[in-house]
């Protein structure tokens, strides 16, 4: 599977897809950022069936994950982790080894650049708060 363009859209646009109708007020996609515009201001519920819910919240710019161990990030991306069986190393990090699984699926286009961009960030940030721990 190749990577093209994505369809970019808030949660306020996929809740109103989801009832094929107009619930809650849609915003604009930025163009500059392909990002949302944080119409949303507040929580609201809303009933898909009985005892279902979806939740229309407001959108965040960053969040803190402070219980993951920086080596045992690749877990949490279901989409990556799955290319780990093909590292040469048992507790490759993904970010620096030369025969990375990750690495090699991202070279053939299985994953997105964007992906891959966001879990060395995000492990980046883990390393770094694991060195100021101590």
């Amino acid at each position: 599977m190749h990577f093209q363009e994505t369809l970019v859209c808030g949660k306020s646009t996929i809740i109103n897809a989801i009832f094929d109708k107009e619930v809650t007020k849609e915003g604009e996609i930025s163009t500059k950022n392909k990002k949302g515009k944080n119409t949303t201001t507040d929580i609201k519920l809303y009933e898909i069936d009985e005892n279902t819910y979806v939740a229309d919240t407001p959108g965040f710019s960053s969040f803190e994950i402070t219980e993951i161990e920086s080596n045992n990030l690749d877990k949490y991306f279901i989409d990556l982790k799955k290319y780990t069986n093909e590292c040469e190393f048992v507790g490759c990090t993904h970010i620096k080894e030369e025969n990375c699984g990750i690495k090699k699926a991202l070279e053939q286009g299985k994953i997105s650049k964007e992906r891959y961009e966001r879990f060395c960030k995000i492990y980046n940030e883990l390393k770094d708060k694991e060195a100021h721990r101590w």
